[in-house]
């Protein structure tokens, strides 16, 4: 299948691909800091990706419209969204249709302690991270609401990574 005019000047200004036989339909990661990655990257990217595992961006252009266009990677595992403050709460029932979703970053953006517990109920995650200016009670009550919708996984609180500096383990909140 051809690329239209639209999709031909996307693929040849981001990866330099004339026709569509260059790329794969499945790819391991998308990786980006700082870039100029936008929604309208992720329609055209998704319209011929279909799976990836890993999606890394921090201080991108996304907002939650392109979570909505990620639905289509079936296999994604790892959502970085580090540093997106156009990205609400509006994207966590696109999320929560990510079957295969182990790890969230929401650090950094708009989405609360309160917007996850209200809303985030996808059981294949094993770990999120996000920040907090919750009082402690109002932490740890609602931190508890979410571990018991999603006991296995993991709520890491005002840090990005499960390792520190030194690379050492640091233990979730809940």
């Amino acid at each position: 299948m051809k690329f239209t005019k639209e999709e031909k000047k996307f693929w040849q200004t981001h990866y330099h691909f004339d026709k569509p036989s260059q790329l794969h339909e499945n790819w391991q990661q998308i990786w980006s800091v700082d870039g100029n990655e936008d929604d309208d990257f992720f329609y055209f990217f998704t319209k011929r990706v279909t799976t990836i595992q890993d999606v890394y961006l921090k201080d991108t252009l996304i907002t939650d419209k392109a979570v909505e266009y990620m639905l289509q990677f079936k296999e994604l595992k790892s959502l970085f969204l580090r540093r997106h403050q156009t990205i609400t709460k509006a994207c966590i029932p696109f999320i929560n249709q990510m079957p295969k979703l182990e790890s969230l970053n929401v650090t950094k953006t708009k989405i609360t302690l309160s917007d996850l517990c209200d809303s985030l109920d996808t059981q294949s995650l094993k770990e999120v991270f996000l920040d907090s200016e919750e009082d402690e009670k109002s932490l740890l009550e609602k931190g508890f609401l979410l571990k018991e919708r999603m006991p296995n996984c993991a709520i890491y609180v005002n840090c990005s990574s499960s390792d520190d500096t030194f690379g050492s383990k640091v233990k979730p909140i809940f």
